[in-house]
């Protein structure tokens, strides 16, 4: 027998089910309580950040062309899938997990923390045949090697060369990424300062958006606290999108998101300031850009004029440390 389960029903049977709404829990829905000769089976179903669709849809268009082919969206803050990134950047036609396994020597990867996220701390470099065996095996690793920009090692191979679209402008560019995932891999709910595009190579992501307008509802860390900065987590929400718990962030229930399936052979376009959680069902390859790209009526609202007062904090700490490191040397 199939059902479902829907939070806003009240106690009532069902065939050989009672349904129950659970009032425990701020994120669990409700429990299906299933009697018969195996006796009292309970299950409980858990809410997950993806229940908080709204109705809007993503728009999906052709992969621009032109300089300013992107620039109306950026401009309203609109989040787009791209169609045809492969026809639109030959380079990456043959770009898949079996191109970089043969073609790296290295990458650089991290370890999933105790509850089962990668952080993107604590990054190492490892053999490519090593982390090979990591995703045949116990799939304990992310990488994020970057291609272009910032970052880039000196092992990587001529043959993997990017080149920007014709609508990132090669001033405001910031870096491109490599990320490999065995599967399951998920981020953190959080937004970034830069426009960012991912490319999707690989495999498929799902993934959730909320407008810059929503920061209210996503419970950002205060741009003076101490443990965000010195974590590097300023850019986070404070929400464990595991276990959600609307009792302790109940303006999350507020919240209403765009969903959609990043496949492969499309790109999504993430505003900045836009807060996103992403999720890989199986082996994963893809590569995004970043670049700066923002107004300052944008830098003016919310998350962005928090980011602008932590980068701020942040620089004045990286001073405090440079003078005392003055000051120890002196001594």
């Amino acid at each position: 027998m199939h059902m479902v389960v829907l939070a806003a029903f009240l106690p009532m049977e069902y065939g050989n089910f009672v349904i129950r709404e659970s009032r425990k829990a701020g994120a669990t829905l409700t429990s299906a309580i299933q009697t018969g000769r195996c006796g009292l089976l309970k299950q409980e179903v858990a809410m997950s950040l993806f229940d908080l669709s709204g109705p809007e849809s993503i728009k999906t268009i052709p992969f621009p062309s032109e300089q300013d082919g992107l620039l109306p969206y950026i401009r309203r803050r609109q989040p787009l899938l791209l169609s045809g990134i492969k026809e639109s950047l030959p380079f990456i036609q043959d770009w898949n997990y079996d191109f970089f396994r043969e073609s790296l020597k290295s990458i650089r990867i991290q370890r999933q923390s105790e509850d089962g996220i990668y952080h993107y701390l604590g990054f190492e470099r490892i053999p490519m045949a090593e982390f090979d065996e990591v995703m045949r095996t116990t799939g304990n690793g992310y990488a994020l090697e970057p291609l272009k920009g910032r970052g880039v090692s000196e092992d990587l191979p001529n043959d993997v060369s990017v080149t920007l679209p014709a609508f990132v402008p090669q001033s405001r560019f910031r870096v491109s990424n490599l990320y490999i995932g065995p599967g399951k891999n998920k981020s953190l709910l959080h937004y970034d300062e830069t426009h960012s595009l991912l490319m999707m190579l690989e495999g498929r992501k799902r993934f959730i958006l909320f407008a810059p307008d929503q920061s209210d509802c996503m419970y950002p860390y205060s741009p003076f606290s101490l443990r965000a900065l010195l974590e590097n987590r300023v850019v986070d929400s404070k929400i464990d999108c595991q276990k959600l718990d609307l009792e302790a962030f109940p303006k999350l229930g507020k919240a209403k998101g765009i969903t959609g399936w990043l496949e492969e052979g499309q790109a999504l376009f993430i505003p900045a300031g836009t807060w996103h959680f992403i999720e890989a069902e199986g082996r994963n390859v893809s590569v995004n850009y970043f670049w700066l790209q923002n107004r300052v009526r944008d830098w003016l609202q919310q998350p962005l004029l928090d980011f602008w007062l932590k980068r701020r904090a942040i620089d004045v700490l990286d001073q405090l440390r440079k003078v005392k490191h003055k000051l120890s040397a002196a001594a």
